[in-house]
């Protein structure tokens, strides 16, 4: 029936309300399936290659291992989806709605996610190399060890995020909000975070050699153990911080040289200014 008409599957499920299908493993490589209701329906494993799910419901559908590859899915409705596990390599998602889906170890490199929503999904160790994520909403998003690497996020919104030991080297991050993200040991390395909003978030133990955070907000945020060789602060709003551009240069300056003296070690940020009554490693806002 789903095959033969998408408009007869729907009313067929408005009368069914307690019919739920197991549609696992099934084959729907190409298939036409834009704005079909798959809402809660069991898709696990299934073959959705190519697939025209566009402005579909799938709304609590378990999608786990499936293979969504090159599907549009653009506009769809994916909240609160099981995906763990998916392929949506080169899937056009912009606009979709994927909020609280389940999205662990998911491989989403080189997709399309323009404006999607993802607040609070699970995207931990999930594939999101080069994908296009410019002003998608990642908000309370849990992408812990996610791989990120040369991932468009213009304008994204990653507030409250876990980005602890995510891979987001060569990212764009120009004019993302990362405010009070969690980003302790991640990869930032040739990030560009220009103008990027990084109030009270915790980068410590993180890697940014390379960077560019010129012009960021850095009130408020965490910065010990944070490696920032060749760097560009310019600009960057660290006043009042306990660090200052030049703090952050001059410990630079001497990690490169302890590491010539003692391979292996690093050494650590200046320590606070006195007076400033803040907990080690805070700016003030």
């Amino acid at each position: 029936m789903l095959l033969h008409s998408v408009k007869s599957w729907n009313a067929f499920r408005k009368i069914h309300l307690d019919f739920i299908p197991d549609l696992s493993g099934a084959d729907f490589r190409k298939a036409n399936l834009s704005g079909a209701d798959l809402s809660g329906v069991t898709l696990s494993k299934s073959d959705l290659r190519g697939a025209n799910l566009t402005w579909a419901a799938l709304n609590g559908t378990k999608l786990d291992g499936a293979d969504l590859s090159q599907a549009k899915l653009n506009y769809a409705h994916l909240s609160g989806a099981k995906l763990s596990g998916a392929r949506f390599k080169a899937v056009d998602l912009s606009g979709a709605r994927l909020n609280d889906a389940d999205l662990r170890g998911a491989d989403l490199s080189d997709a399309d996610l323009r404006e999607a929503n993802l607040s609070g999904a699970d995207l931990r160790g999930a594939n999101l190399c080069q994908a296009n994520l410019c002003h998608a909403n990642l908000s309370k998003a849990n992408l812990f060890s996610a791989h990120l690497d040369k991932a468009y996020l213009t304008g994204a919104n990653l507030g409250d995020a876990n980005l602890i030991s995510a891979d987001l080297r060569e990212a764009s991050l120009k004019d993302a909000n990362l405010r009070s993200a969690e980003l302790r040991e991640a990869d930032l390395s040739g990030a560009n975070l220009h103008e990027a909003i990084l109030y009270k978030a915790n980068l410590g133990e993180s890697n940014l050699s390379g960077a560019n955070l010129s012009g960021a907000d850095m009130k408020g945020t965490r910065l010990e153990g944070a490696k920032f060789e060749r760097a560009n602060l310019s600009g960057a709003q660290l006043l009042n911080s306990g660090y200052t551009e030049e703090d952050i240069y001059e410990k630079e300056r001497r990690r490169a040289e302890n590491d010539r003296r003692h391979p292996g070690t690093l050494s650590d940020l200046p320590e606070q200014q006195s007076g400033n009554n803040l907990e080690p490693g805070y700016a003030q806002a």
